[in-house]
């Protein structure tokens, strides 16, 4: 049985005015202040539907561990929310502004993954805007069970997640981190297979696995698991920097929060473009400003406005190509 939940029928109704508004034939598009899209976007065609305002979580069940969210609410906001009730999503994507519905629609994954799969596979009901200007409820046993199982990975082509009810699952204060060293990519990936297939390494049970490459010859697991004590906690939210921690330790504890954002903070390891790795640099720049959303900002500045392209031109610096590296 869906539960009504009155501001957020307003904005249907509103949404679904704009929809109707639309001139025949224009492109449909969501008119929205986040993005992790690491490609260029050309130009729109059209000013695109306002879905601000379905970011935020409707309800939160702690006894049925289920929540039910709004499409555009991002990562962040969700984890807040649930996390007061000592539950979490069954996967949460690494960077903060990622959002639920993008992360059904396009797919996401995350070190809990080897247990719970990826987003969509938590998800019980998803209400969607079609194609056709309808808001339907879609459920894996109703008569819109083809869109409920057709929508993840469709990229926004089968429509838009207005509101999704997810499962969540308990969770401990802390995360215990172990950084397991290899030198080689054959006995890694082996290992890793196995730590996945049985949940456990030297005897120990394991909720996350991670891996980082740094080369051929360095390679790390990461295998955490929910503790409820911690000797100290570490904070890679300032100073320090989390992907060099593994380097440099063979242990360590996060919060539950700092564990679930510890690549946000330097965007994995690509903040380094920005100089903010630097210590000097560092520690003048405010922690708020740390975190993922902050460098995409400069990033879509550079793709706008080309002030550094600029500047290599007064250089006599040739033209750079950028990679992605996903």
């Amino acid at each position: 049985m869906t539960v009504v939940f009155p501001e957020y029928e307003t904005r249907k109704e509103r949404l679904h005015e704009q929809y109707a508004a639309l001139p025949p034939g224009a492109s449909v598009r969501l008119a929205k202040p986040t993005s992790n899209l690491f490609r260029s976007r050309g130009g729109a065609s059209s000013s695109g539907l306002d879905v601000r305002r379905f970011d935020g979580v409707l309800a939160v069940d702690p006894e049925a561990r289920t929540a039910d969210v709004q499409g555009m609410t991002t990562y962040e906001h969700l984890v807040d929310a649930t996390l007061r009730h000592g539950l979490m999503p069954l996967v949460v994507p690494q960077l903060k502004t990622i959002t639920l519905g993008g992360a059904v629609t396009g797919l996401g994954i995350e070190s809990s993954s080897f247990r719970n799969g990826l987003p969509h596979e938590s998800v019980l009901e998803m209400e969607v805007l079609t194609g056709d200007g309808r808001i339907v409820v879609a459920r894996p046993d109703n008569e819109h069970r083809d869109l409920f199982h057709g929508f993840p990975n469709s990229y926004g082509t089968l429509g838009y997640a207005l509101r999704l009810t997810i499962e969540l699952e308990p969770v401990r204060p802390y995360v215990g981190l172990r950084h397991v060293p290899f030198a080689d990519a054959d006995g890694y990936f082996a290992t890793m297979a196995e730590i996945c297939a049985r949940g456990e390494h030297d005897g120990e049970r394991v909720d996350f696995v991670d891996g980082t490459v740094f080369s051929g010859e360095e390679l790390y697991l990461t295998l955490g698991a929910f503790v409820d004590d911690a000797p100290a906690v570490s904070d890679y939210t300032g100073m320090d920097i989390y992907y060099r921690s593994l380097q440099r330790r063979r242990e360590d504890h996060l919060t539950v929060r700092d564990y679930l954002w510890r690549w946000d903070t330097d965007w994995f390891w690509c903040s380094r473009a920005f100089g903010v790795q630097h210590p000097r640099v560092r520690r003048v720049v405010p922690k708020q400003w740390l975190r993922s959303d902050t460098y995409w900002r400069i990033v879509d500045l550079e793709r706008r406005y080309g002030p550094m392209r600029r500047l290599d031109r007064l250089r006599g610096q040739p033209l750079q190509e950028h990679v992605v590296q996903d």
